[in-house]
């Protein structure tokens, strides 16, 4: 109690210089006469100037609120699962890298028929060890420069506890992953990042972070949804997916909560077109 004491004095008195106290014998006197300085040190008129007004955000740029992709109708594809399940490394390798190029083979017309160029993403998997990024990144599954990378030693430890459920999360993390990839071939990769350049204050940039986010999710569920009579001929797929994207966290604010990635993610998985997934003219609740 001393010490927190000791603090708030000393918070109060920073506005007076926080100089060092002398003990007096007379604690009242003292305490009289440092309350009188901190008196006369407070100014008797208002400041002429007036604080500073909060900068609101800019509007959004036409590249992320009207993007081209959002009108290319729906995705049409038709890859079974990849057979490889993850029990070695060069397995979860065939899993990602067969359903990558199937994910090559549902984006690439709509990217073209949007008025974009198509270059298919790098793959890069990594068991126990970080990769070598060029970004400052650390998850399971990060999209950087032009390259997914994705840490198969997740689906490994994951596959012996419940070999269902981490089928759906590699689904999942790949076709988010490649959501990032989309929008980097469209431009709103950029776009996003310079206009989180030009806001003011950590919660608008965090709500910019979560907007990107859950649209990759989204077009990671147009895949999904897109693909789901080949992809597994399983009556209880789209059940597993639902629970997959509704079971998420965000600790750090930035990717949207469970209830929002949920319904974004489910968003795409029903239209199984990019136009369900413009997060960036969604209104504040539905990307919190």
């Amino acid at each position: 109690m001393k010490t927190r004491g000791m603090v708030v004095v000393c918070a109060v008195l920073l506005l007076t210089g926080c100089t060092k106290a002398v003990v007096a014998d007379d604690p009242a006197a003292a305490a009289a006469s440092e309350a009188a300085r901190a008196r006369q040190s407070v100014p008797t008129t208002a400041p002429t100037k007036a604080p500073p007004q909060p900068v609101t955000a800019p509007p959004q740029p036409p590249t992320l609120a009207k993007n081209p992709i959002y009108g290319v109708g729906k995705l049409t594809a038709n890859c079974p699962e990849p057979k490889a399940r993850p029990t070695s490394e060069a397995n979860v390798r065939a899993y990602y890298t067969q359903f990558t190029a199937c994910l090559n083979t549902a984006w690439a017309p709509a990217i073209r028929k949007a008025g974009f160029t198509f270059t298919p993403p790098k793959l890069d998997i990594v068991a126990g060890r970080s990769p070598d990024l060029p970004c400052d990144a650390d998850a399971y599954g990060i999209y950087c420069g032009d390259t997914i990378y994705v840490d198969a030693q997740v689906d490994l430890d994951e596959y012996r506890k419940d070999p269902e459920l981490v089928r759906g999360w590699m689904a999942f993390v790949i076709a988010h992953e490649y959501g990032h990839h989309v929008q980097a071939l469209t431009g709103m990769e950029k776009a996003a990042f310079d206009r989180r350049l030009k806001l003011n204050g950590v919660d608008l940039a965090l709500e910019e972070s979560r907007r990107y986010e859950l649209q990759a999710s989204c077009f990671g569920g147009v895949y999904v949804g897109a693909d789901l009579a080949a992809f597994r001929k399983d009556p209880g797929w789209a059940d597993l997916f639902a629970k997959v994207v509704g079971s998420t966290d965000d600790d750090g604010y930035d990717h949207g909560s469970t209830k929002n990635h949920a319904y974004w993610s489910m968003a795409g998985f029903r239209a199984a077109s990019p136009a369900a997934c413009n997060t960036f003219t969604a209104t504040a609740a539905q990307v919190s």
